[in-house]
């Protein structure tokens, strides 16, 4: 599994063997994304496969050519879609829809961010609202690009975004380790639980912003301690 990150312009270059990963070791390489930060854990977003953690707990993530979802409950995608309830959320934001053709607001939720072994679990919830008819999915609703929909994290104090855990760059292999994007159909006022997983911080840190693609970042948000 490699993880891709990019410091400032003297920093640039610089390589961290980040902790192993189950079968999966995170190596360091350069990219071409922002400048101003570091970036590991993964490289685009996307949808993927179940993957498992070091602390042998299942990762949930999905296919992107329509398998099931792999919730935290082993829910299939209808019962994933509302296992979660939006009103439950710490935090949320509100953006316009990135689709041209959907005319709308989604409303996301922060749940948590909690530590697993030497990964981060983030739960959110997707809740658009559109005057069009019928059911779109979140894919179809931020504009047909899955980097808009994936969240990251972003250090800012040390320069340090995270992105979402990549086996992959290819989005038809079961390579990322988050939610599917592409499968369940919402319609407005639905809600969508999505999960990511990323790299646990390389800096001793207790919160960090949680970057949305299409719109406003959590800002400081607290990493729970793992549970147990």
């Amino acid at each position: 599994m490699t993880a891709h990150r990019t410091r400032p312009t003297t920093r640039r270059g610089a390589l961290l063997a980040l902790a192993s990963l189950g079968a999966f070791s995170l190596a360091a390489c350069s990219t071409g994304g922002d400048a101003e930060f570091e970036e590991s854990g993964g490289n685009e977003a996307g949808d993927g496969g179940s993957d498992s953690g070091s602390d042998g707990m299942e990762q949930p993530a999905a296919s992107d050519d329509g398998g099931e979802e792999d919730s935290a409950g082993g829910a299939d995608d209808a019962q994933a879609a509302s296992s979660v309830d939006p009103s439950d959320a710490i935090d949320t934001l509100s953006y316009a829809l990135p689709d041209g053709d959907v005319e709308g607001t989604m409303t996301v939720g922060l749940h948590h961010l909690r530590r697993r072994g030497e990964t981060l679990e983030l739960l959110l919830t997707f809740t658009p609202e559109f005057t069009e008819p019928g059911a779109f999915t979140l894919f179809d609703l931020h504009g047909d690009n899955h980097s808009v929909v994936a969240p990251a994290l972003v250090d800012r104090a040390n320069l340090t975004r995270y992105d979402i855990l990549n086996t992959s760059k290819s989005y038809d292999s079961p390579a990322m380790w988050n939610s599917t994007q592409n499968v369940i159909e919402l319609a407005s006022g639905d809600t969508q639980a999505y999960w990511a997983t990323f790299a646990a911080p390389i800096d001793e840190i207790s919160a960090i912003d949680v970057v949305m693609g299409a719109g406003p970042s959590f800002e400081d948000v607290q990493i729970e301690a793992e549970e147990g």
